[in-house]
């Protein structure tokens, strides 16, 4: 399963108030919030279980075939550690991976089949891939009935998970 998400913390610092009246009551639990406001960092917190959820809607919309509508009421977030955790939907988990910098928050959900991220633009992401396959020619992207992104390689099509928010990019595949 394959699924990713970004936040650029001076972006979303910029256009998201989180702790404007009601606003964590709208996208989290009570369990949640109470986790989000006793935290080191709340705001990093907040991103991060964002990203998680985010990630693991990413997935499991590839999964079930889930219209492309997110639910944050839907997903649980359970924190290992400061980079590793699992999400909760319906009566599946996914492992999630996080990586925090003081630019931005991203997660990916952990699969051993699609364990190759890159963070970087569009172009140069399809030439890495190119490189790294020895294709003929640089890939494409198109999009599935459900509009999810995928690569058409030379011979095959292949899943591959987008995510963008300000200054950042990054590709799970």
């Amino acid at each position: 399963m394959i699924g990713n998400d970004i936040v650029d913390l001076a972006k979303a610092k910029e256009e998201s108030n989180i702790f404007r009246p009601r606003y964590l009551q709208k996208v989290s639990s009570p369990e949640e919030i109470e986790r989000i406001l006793s935290a080191t960092d709340p705001v990093k917190c907040f991103w991060r279980m964002w990203t998680m959820k985010e990630s693991a809607y990413k997935a499991f919309q590839r999964q079930f075939d889930l219209k492309p509508v997110f639910n944050p009421f839907a997903f649980t977030c359970l924190f290992e550690d400061s980079e590793f955790g699992t999400v909760d939907f319906r009566d599946h988990q996914l492992a999630i991976k996080t990586l925090q910098t003081e630019d931005f928050v991203y997660s990916e959900v952990l699969d051993n089949e699609h364990n190759h991220n890159f963070f970087g633009g569009s172009c140069d992401f399809l030439l890495k891939v190119k490189n790294q396959l020895n294709l003929p020619s640089l890939p494409k992207f198109t999009k599935t009935e459900l509009g999810l992104p995928v690569l058409s390689l030379a011979d095959k099509i292949s899943p591959v998970s987008k995510t963008h928010h300000g200054k950042f990019q990054a590709f799970q595949y």
